[in-house]
């Protein structure tokens, strides 16, 4: 005769005294997948969009069209006649021919679109300042300084270099 073997249940009287007092079982164990498969999503949704809005995603897939040539390109800017902030009953202007330097013929084109933008900040600059603010050279730098940082804004986002003056005439 084969022996078969067979295992008993513990008996409730054998069981050990410490436990006799907790008739209730112990809660099932909750399984972490949530947390297991959305912490590791949330981390690559945030890198990912960390990595999209810093400019290194769009870098990457966005392929530049090659320019005609690779030169910077200048464009020139209308001529300009401003009034000065200057006391009632006195008339002072400014004459100014500018010339904007970009680094590309896309970023000139694109420009051109913008320079009635363009003209409105030169213009609404100029007419806030006062003559004594435009003698000498520090006074030409600190106009060409606060000029690029203006057209910068207007025609973002394309690149201006540098704002060249080729007249400047104080009255």
């Amino acid at each position: 005769m084969a022996k078969t073997a067979t295992r008993s249940k513990p008996n409730q009287e054998t069981a050990n005294p410490q436990t006799e007092g907790a008739a209730e079982p112990a809660p099932p164990r909750r399984r972490s997948t949530p947390l297991l498969f959305g912490a590791p999503a949330l981390v690559l949704l945030l890198v990912g969009g960390g990595l999209f809005f810093s400019g290194i995603i769009p870098h990457l897939f966005y392929h530049h069209k090659p320019a005609l040539f690779s030169g910077p390109v200048f464009v020139k800017v209308p001529e300009i006649v401003a009034n000065l902030n200057v006391q009632a009953g006195q008339d002072s202007y400014a004459k100014l021919k500018a010339t904007l330097e970009l680094p590309n013929g896309a970023s000139a084109q694109a420009v051109m679109h913008d320079m009635p933008r363009i003209v409105d900040v030169f213009q609404t600059y100029l007419r806030a300042m006062h003559p004594s603010e435009l003698r000498g050279a520090s006074g030409t730098y600190r106009l060409r300084e606060a000029l690029i940082d203006r057209v910068r804004i207007a025609a973002a986002p394309n690149i201006v270099r540098d704002v060249l003056f080729e007249e400047l005439i104080v009255q």
